[in-house]
This record gives structure tokens, sequence and C-alpha cells, in this order.
């Protein structure tokens, strides 16, 4: 009798807290946004929209191919603006995925081959964050032709 009580207690309370998960989200579209003016470390962004705002950090992994052969991986995490918490759509720089795996150079390479209308494919990927670690894969989706 006394297991049961604290069984009943303890899925009561982790029903109440949610458990800590993450809504579930949906990639709905990725586009390109280049700019030819302004700071040459913002020129080339991509916007990720979702079937959702954001809530909470997901971790994500995105890679880039141009139609002249370049390609380019990167991740991070990702958050809701705190500007726009209602916005579906995160807007990223490019430039934030340079990591140590990215060629020489791969700034200049990012201005050059990754403007819209040159690249042939974006593959996305995102996870629910647990502790800053890759949790429950939520969705991966590529686009062409952006």
């Amino acid at each position: 009798m006394r297991l049961w009580f604290t069984v009943g207690i303890i899925s009561s309370l982790m029903m109440l807290s949610g458990c800590g998960e993450q809504p579930k989200v949906k990639i709905v579209s990725v586009e390109m946004v280049s700019s030819d003016t302004g700071s040459l470390d913002f020129r080339r962004m991509v916007k990720i929209c979702f079937d959702q705002p954001l809530t909470g950090a997901y971790h994500h992994e995105i890679l880039l191919e141009s139609k002249d052969g370049f390609s380019m991986k990167g991740e991070s995490l990702l958050r809701a603006a705190t500007s726009d918490p209602n916005n579906p759509c995160v807007l990223r720089n490019l430039n934030n995925y340079v990591n140590k795996n990215s060629p020489p150079r791969a700034r200049d390479l990012i201005d050059h081959y990754l403007m819209k209308g040159n690249v042939a494919s974006v593959k996305v990927s995102i996870w629910g964050d647990e502790s800053g670690e890759k949790g429950l894969k939520m969705d991966s989706k590529t686009f062409n032709n952006l």
C-alpha cells in the first residue's frame, strides 16, 4: 500500500512538472538572406522557420552546399529572439557556423559562394536540448535551390 502511494505521488509530480520536456518543433522553411551593403560580417544569413515559436534551447546542425561545389557544416544552439518571442523564424549569421573544421578563409568563401540564388542545398536537423547536449531528434529536412 505504501509503495502504491509513493508511486502515485511521484507520477503526479512528474505530470505536473512536465518533466522539463520541450515542445516538438518541425522545420517549415529555410531562406537565404543576402545583403551587399552594411557590415561584412552580416552579409550572408539564413532564416530558419518552424511550425511554432521556439521555447527554450534547441540544438541544430546545418549543412550548406553552393552550386559551385563549396560546402560548409556547422552547429549551435537556437533560442527564441528575446525581441520577438512569438516569431517562429530564427535568423542566423552564416559566420556563426565557422569552426575548426571549416576551410581556410571560410568567411571570405561564405561571402563569395553562399549568397542568395547560389545555394544548391541546405540540410537542417534539430534536437531537443538536454543540458547542452543533443537530446531527442525532432526533425531533419533538406531544401534545394535557394
